[in-house]
């Protein structure tokens, strides 16, 4: 009996690691936002630290210097351009995100359906084999038949 065998079998085994191809850089833009998301966060941390130190130094007014208060606002400001600059690049960073996941769901597709192409044509194979089993078992009937009607 032959073995089944998918004429198209390498062009479905390129689909199915461009899939897995598409799954690694999918992970990785995901991995990447969540670190960029971290950051941020940190960063948000930082400004109410600062924005509490800055309070706290201006309830105190008596006793904190001007040029402590403008290094805290000075240093309150740094850290929102941070943030400005971290938001922009969590931005970029979900937008890779959603290219990765439309291109993971279009790899995902593409091999889905060369799957069911193979699938199909090994439907296909069985059943010509089926057949060929059924003519080669009725081949034999009517010989037996044959042979004890003589």
């Amino acid at each position: 009996m032959k073995v089944f065998q998918f004429h198209l079998q390498k062009v479905l085994d390129v689909k199915e690691k461009e899939k897995e191809q598409a799954e690694w850089a999918f992970g990785k833009s995901v991995q990447r936002k969540n670190e960029e998301e971290w950051k941020l966060g940190k960063l948000e941390g930082l400004r109410e630290q600062a924005t509490g130190m800055l309070h706290s130094a201006q309830s105190q007014s008596q006793t904190v210097s001007i040029s402590r208060l403008m290094e805290i606002a000075r240093y309150r400001e740094s850290v929102d351009r941070s943030i400005s600059r971290q938001k922009a690049t969590l931005y970029g960073c979900e937008q890779e995100v959603e290219r990765c996941q439309r291109r993971l769901t279009e790899q995902m597709k593409e091999t889905q359906l060369w799957q069911k192409l193979r699938d199909k044509a090994q439907g296909q194979y069985l059943e010509a084999l089926k057949q060929r089993e059924q003519k080669e078992m009725d081949e034999i009937g009517t010989q037996l038949y044959l042979r004890k009607s003589n």
